[in-house]
């Protein structure tokens, strides 16, 4: 289990809002564990909201931290408690399906959730 504190546990259920709020728990908690992997990661920031925050990586992210406060519902709560009591694992990136970013190529394919593609890196 990851003890994260609260401000933390705020940008990982406004990832988890932002990028799966019409998904199943399934898919919630699968983004939930990317960000939570990026933070176990080497080449990513060591904070759950460093991630959230980084350049490029989260379209809904502008560097407005007021999107970081949006209300999310019970599913999404649940969905960042239960990926912070998951066993972390190498997914570390994932797209929408009905996009083909170019880096997708360079990347291991692991699943589909609902809208989203999920990839680990080649290793």
């Amino acid at each position: 289990m990851i003890d994260l504190p609260p401000a933390e546990v705020r940008c990982l259920e406004a990832a988890i809002h932002h990028e799966a709020k019409g998904e199943s728990l399934a898919g919630k908690l699968a983004v939930g564990n990317v960000v939570l992997n990026r933070v176990a990661a080497p080449a990513f920031p060591k904070t759950v909201c460093a991630v959230v925050k980084q350049k490029k990586q989260f379209s809904w992210y502008k560097g407005n931290d007021a999107t970081l406060n949006t209300p999310v519902s019970r599913e999404t709560k649940l969905a960042a408690r239960e990926a912070m009591a998951s066993k972390r694992d190498n997914v570390l990136f994932f797209h929408a399906t009905y996009v083909a970013p170019k880096w997708s190529n360079r990347l291991s394919r692991r699943y589909t959730i609902g809208n989203h593609i999920f990839y680990a890196l080649n290793h």
